[in-house]
């Protein structure tokens, strides 16, 4: 698995970070210092955990001291390149691993790291940033664990509100991880709706991956005039100059597939995305070669397909452009 993606399981990606008040199962006092928040139902929490789907698992090694852990993630075999064709390694093997100080506040558990900048980032600064979780045993790091999607860093709480969860569960040298779509999720304020809007206005491109991710929207709004008649959380009628939209997501599984439809007259434009990073030896061959990129630094393929494409070109087609 690319290097990044796999941090990108304690990094909030994609958005601004939105200051709240407060997040989960914990509160914020008055100089922003993390203190005992609402205890959360350990026995939902255990079912919440069996229902969701497993993302990623692996090894946890701690320090003899106690107070740090590294998280080992593994892979083990997958579909490569063999020359012009592809072939699956059973033996193939990739590991990343990072390392986290881990303490606790209240019902809180925090995994700490210095974040390092990426070499093509405009700000160069390192700093600590503390993972904020809820859910567990204070005080014991077994047990599971929910992401807030939450962080501390230099004395403030910075927090997201994506379209998913994540939940860690650590039993003794194991950590596995698995993801459940929220509820409800209000897939119309998000990066994709954002990116629609503008795509409407002055061009520029769709992914078709990130209804997942919160964004305000409004600006684009604004921007071009677009109208909102009705709204639910998966479904949305709205004007964009003389033309009326129907907008609606048809199902989203993170990091799995989703389908969003765009209707306007009798025009209707489908979007499609499915992502498979551990491709299972049945796929990899020939027939779906052209679906297959390569996890940069790992020499591993994953399956993507997607129409962003043909879907900008179904919308500049009702556009007349």
């Amino acid at each position: 698995m690319k290097i990044s993606e796999m941090r990108n399981i304690f990094a909030f990606c994609l958005g601004s970070l939105a200051l709240l008040a407060g997040c989960g199962g914990f509160t914020e006092d008055v100089n922003g210092n993390i203190v005992e928040g609402t205890p959360v139902d350990v026995n939902e929490m255990e079912s919440v955990y069996a229902l969701a789907r497993v993302a990623q698992s692996g090894k946890v090694e701690r320090s003899s001291a106690g107070d740090s852990i590294t998280i080992v993630f593994e892979i083990n075999g997958g579909c490569v390149k063999d020359g012009e064709s592809l072939a699956y390694d059973p033996n193939f093997f990739f590991a990343d691993s990072q390392t986290f100080a881990y303490s606790f506040r209240g019902d809180t558990l925090l995994l700490s790291t210095i974040y390092e900048p990426g070499p093509y980032e405009v700000n160069q600064e390192r700093y600590e940033e503390s993972f904020i979780f809820v859910g567990g045993t204070p005080g014991v790091l077994d047990g599971i664990w929910k992401n807030t999607q939450c962080r501390y860093r230099e004395e403030k709480i910075y927090c997201m509100n994506d379209g998913y969860d994540q939940y860690f569960k650590f039993d003794g040298g194991k950590v596995e991880i698995r993801v459940a779509d929220r509820e409800n999720y209000d897939y119309m304020q998000t990066v994709f709706v954002d990116q629609l809007f503008d795509f409407l206005g002055s061009g520029g491109s769709i992914q078709l991956e990130t209804p997942y991710y919160y964004s305000d929207t409004k600006y684009e709004q604004e921007e071009y005039g677009i109208g909102i008649l009705e709204k639910t959380n998966t479904a949305m009628k709205f004007t964009y100059g003389d033309l009326t939209f129907d907008l609606s997501l048809d199902y989203a599984y993170y990091k799995d597939s989703l389908s969003v439809t765009l209707k306007s007259g009798d025009v209707t434009c489908v979007g499609k995305h499915r992502e498979i990073v551990n491709v299972p030896p049945e796929m990899c061959n020939a027939d779906y070669v052209d679906n297959f990129y390569e996890i940069e630094d790992t020499g591993l393929l994953k399956y993507e397909k997607k129409n962003d494409s043909e879907f900008e070109a179904c919308i500049d087609g009702i556009l007349g452009r």
